[in-house]
């Protein structure tokens, strides 16, 4: 486990990195694949749908960016994932079709995400 950040994940798949916010605080990042086991539920036609996916590590808070490893045409995702439990990502999918669209099962998609060391602003004029 990483010291002091609460990430189970072994540190040769990790890249690790201080980023300065504007306010000079330390934001620790982390690089590291997910859904290699999932399989998607159809996403319906002209609608949006959020699914969720297990990602050990992952925190409420953190800011976490994903990417799909391939092409699907007609499927579109919000590329900033929702935490809304731990160890839990929440991805929204969309579909303009006029059919429903599974997306891809078993695919290692990436993310990198970001944890503020520090509790976030309630006001982002301070």
């Amino acid at each position: 486990m990483l010291a002091g950040h609460g990430f189970p994940l072994d540190l040769s798949t990790v890249v690790l990195c201080g980023v300065p916010n504007m306010l000079g605080n330390l934001i620790a990042g982390k690089a590291f694949k997910f859904g290699e086991a999932k399989t998607w539920a159809e996403t319906a036609t002209i609608t949006t749908a959020e699914q969720t996916v297990a990602a050990p590590g992952v925190l409420v808070g953190d800011i976490v960016i994903v990417t799909k490893p391939t092409h699907q045409a007609g499927l579109g995702y919000v590329a900033t994932a929702r935490v809304a439990l731990v160890d839990q990502l929440t991805i929204k999918f969309t579909n303009p079709t006029a059919a429903g669209i599974t997306p891809t099962a078993e695919e290692a998609w990436s993310a990198v995400l970001f944890r503020p060391e520090l509790p976030l602003l309630t006001d982002a004029t301070a």
